[in-house]
This record gives C-alpha cells, sequence and structure tokens, in this order.
C-alpha cells in the first residue's frame, strides 16, 4: 500500500479521503480500501518523511492535505525501477479452494457459484471504467498537465522521473499504463470466471458418474 500511496501522492496533493477513493475506485484488488490501513500507511509515511502534510480550512472544517517529498519520490522511483515480480503476489481467500475438500459436496457447488458471481460483479465493475476512460487518455492527461503547470514542484518532479522534456508526452505515457493495468485486471478476472465455471462443468460431469 505504501508504494501505491506514493504512486498517487506523485500525481498531486490530496487529502486523505481522496486517497482512500482513488484507492477504492482503482486499486481494491491490489490492497485494502479501509480508511483505518490508508491512514496507518500515511502515517509511516510522514514519519520517514518520504510525504509532507499542510492543513487548511475548507467550508469552515479543517483538512490535511498530503504531498509526496523528494525522499519519497526517490524511493518511488527506485521500486520503479526493478521488473515487476508477480509470482509474489499472496491471496489468502486461495485457502478457500485449497481445502475445500474439507466442505461437505453439496456445499461446494453453492460456494464456487457465488464466487463466480462475485467475479463477475467486479469484471461489470471494470469493465465500466474501461468504457468511460478507454477513449479520454488525452482528456484526462490535458487536466493532469494543467495541473502539473500551476504546480512546478510536481511537474519537475513527473518530468525528472520519465526523463523527457514534454510534461504532455509524460501525461499519456502515465495515463496509458494506468489503462493497461486496468487491461490486466480484466483479462485476469475473466480468467478466473472461465476457470471456476470449467471446474463447475467437471464437477457435474463427476456427479454424473
Amino acid at each position: 500500500m505504501r508504494k501505491l500511496i506514493l504512486g498517487i501522492l506523485m500525481m498531486r496533493q490530496l487529502n486523505v479521503y481522496e486517497i482512500r477513493n482513488i484507492v477504492r475506485q482503482n486499486f481494491k484488488d491490489m490492497c485494502s480500501d479501509s480508511l483505518g490501513s490508508i491512514q496507518t500507511a500515511v502515517k509511516k509515511l510522514l514519519a520517514e518523511e518520504k510525504i509532507s502534510l499542510t492543513e487548511y480550512v475548507e467550508n469552515g472544517v479543517n483538512k490535511k492535505r498530503y504531498a509526496i517529498t523528494e525522499t519519497g519520490r526517490a524511493e518511488l522511483i527506485e521500486w520503479l525501477s526493478s521488473p515487476a515480480d508477480l509470482t509474489v503476489a499472496k491471496n489468502n481467500e486461495l485457502g478457500k479452494l485449497l481445502f475445500m475438500g474439507l466442505v461437505p459436496a453439496e456445499e461446494r457447488s453453492r460456494l464456487i457459484d457465488e464466487l463466480i458471481a462475485k467475479i463477475e460483479q467486479e469484471l461489470v465493475g471494470l469493465r465500466l471504467l474501461w468504457e468511460l476512460h478507454k477513449n479520454h487518455v488525452k482528456d484526462n492527461a490535458t487536466v493532469a498537465v494543467d495541473y502539473w503547470n500551476a504546480n512546478p514542484e510536481y511537474k519537475d518532479g513527473i518530468l525528472h522521473a520519465t526523463q523527457v522534456t514534454d510534461i504532455m508526452e509524460s501525461a499519456i505515457g502515465i495515463g496509458t499504463y494506468q489503462m493497461l493495468t486496468l487491461e490486466f485486471g480484466i483479462a485476469n478476472l475473466q480468467f478466473a470466471a472461465d476457470w471456476f465455471k470449467a471446474l463447475k462443468e467437471r464437477m457435474g460431469d463427476k456427479d454424473e458418474k
């Protein structure tokens, strides 16, 4: 979660509720979107001076906005500079499949049906996000560039990270890989749905025998 929060704050200053909304909408399959977990990660990053805090008043309410620091940028870039290792992903829920043989036989089919339904529900949400954003990478990039131009320290951080001189080129590249991550998530969930449907068919064949 720490690295995801650094990545989010690399783009702009945000308060903890805005961070949570971004995690909930885009990264809930990668990490917890609970406010408590996010607040804990933010406090650790603050203590390590990876992010900074600015207090402000909005509609009479005191709020806190967080920004990435040079130390935070350096940690994020170092992390991004090593190849992704998708083999280390851990999902304790797979233990339910591993030990499903301990569940009464009549329950297994119901559990798998409910799992398939949950996966397909998640797919609906991800595909909706895809449809909403697939033709708007440049539009979203323009919004980001406007923010960075108004906040030179963020613009400098983005240009330093991407090693290009055109901030729009950087923004489009960032948006493109965000969409590719969404595409990967959809393909991954679709594989899981198809796999469990095939399992249901195999279970049905066994029952018939």
